[in-house]
């Protein structure tokens, strides 16, 4: 699913059924890239100097069930390993589509944040309408120069 998720559309990326193949497309990925280890999960694995998806591997299952809960950990260290029991269906439509921008400075005036936050409903309006792909949730994300976030994520009654 991860190497489906990093390859442009109308190409393919091969991670043969191979432990070794697999663990050296894994292992080099920031943590968030595994499925269900969204900014909070993150920050709370990097607390600890778990960055990357070698990280959690390398973690023993009852350290990271600490940090995580049970079935987080449990699921985050099964990806880790290239375990993923879910199926994947090609030409679905994607679970989220976002867009993001970083303040590289404090930015004090509202005016600004509304125009960024405006800029970036555009670009991904485009995005999707240049694409032809269709995803079921829109997910904007305004990262500050202390590096706080703020993400705003909207279902939709369908796919679109």
């Amino acid at each position: 699913a991860m190497a489906a998720d990093a390859t442009p559309p109308g190409a393919a990326t091969v991670v043969r059924d191979d432990p070794y193949e697999i663990a050296a497309f894994l292992r080099t990925k920031p943590t968030a890239a595994l499925p269900g280890i969204g900014p909070k999960t993150a920050r709370a694995l990097a607390r600890y100097g778990i960055t990357t998806v070698g990280d959690i591997a390398d973690t023993r299952l009852p350290t990271l069930q600490r940090i995580l809960g049970t079935g987080a950990a449990r699921q985050a260290h099964d990806l880790a390993h290239g375990i993923d029991e879910r199926p994947v269906i090609p030409g679905a439509a994607p679970k989220t589509m976002s867009a993001g921008h970083r303040f590289d400075r404090d930015e004090l005036d509202p005016d600004q944040h509304h125009r960024t936050v405006l800029r970036l409903v555009q670009d991904l309006g485009a995005r999707l309408r240049t694409s032809g792909e269709i995803t079921q949730a829109l997910t904007l994300t305004v990262t500050y120069a202390d590096r706080s976030q703020t993400t705003r994520t909207r279902t939709l009654a369908e796919p679109t």
